[in-house]
């Protein structure tokens, strides 16, 4: 396996394991309501997915 497929692989494995989470959240955000830190949580995995789609100054705000 070369050094891009390599990492192509686990910027694939962090998507999914960010996907799932925010699933997750959102989920319990349906059931639950909302809090400010249960959003806050969101956000900043809402940003993580939008560096790893090539939008790394999601990241600053």
């Amino acid at each position: 396996m070369s050094d891009a497929e390599e990492l192509a692989w686990y910027r694939e494995c962090e998507w999914r394991r960010i996907t799932r989470m925010l699933e997750a959240l959102y989920v319990r955000q349906t059931t639950e309501g909302e809090s400010i830190l249960l959003r806050q949580h969101m956000g900043r995995l809402e940003a993580l997915q939008q560096a790893l789609m090539g939008f790394p100054e999601s990241l600053a705000g």
